[in-house]
């Protein structure tokens, strides 16, 4: 290797930490679904506007059916596994549910997916889960 190669690359590996330091990004800042990104109280609403408005199609143990996916465990996660909450919340409020898509509140929609998560055995937090799909988009579905 050449000085001038090896110097350009430590230049180049210095410029990079500066500048995540002058921005504050760090990859510790992100969000995970291990962070208690939701209230156990939430978690709760969310379980009783699911069993008015989506039970009857993904049914009340969230297992799904023929017609409608599972929304917890293996079955859920082969599906949203990598993906954002932003993407399911975006999915959830707007295509769902299926007879009258979008007709809940943000609140609802964050709600429910408060409660898939909390079925699916993520810690709950301090702070409720925020209503909004930009905030949600760098959270990653990921296994426990």
């Amino acid at each position: 290797m050449s000085l001038h190669y090896r110097l350009s690359n430590k230049v180049s590996s210095c410029l990079f930490i500066i500048i995540l330091f002058l921005t504050g990004a760090s990859v510790s800042d992100a969000q995970t679904l291990q962070d208690g990104i939701y209230t156990e109280a939430q978690a709760e609403r969310g379980a009783e506007d699911y069993a008015a408005r989506c039970a009857s199609c993904h049914s009340i143990d969230l297992r799904g059916n023929s017609n409608s996916p599972s929304l917890i465990g293996l079955s859920f996660m082969f599906i949203w596994e990598g993906r954002s909450l932003g993407e399911l919340f975006n999915k959830m409020s707007e295509e769902m549910p299926t007879e009258d898509p979008g007709s809940l509140t943000q609140q609802s929609y964050v709600a429910i997916l408060a409660y898939i998560l909390k079925s699916n055995e993520f810690p709950s937090g301090d702070t409720d889960l925020a209503s909004n799909a930009e905030a949600l988009a760098g959270i990653q579905i990921t296994s426990q």
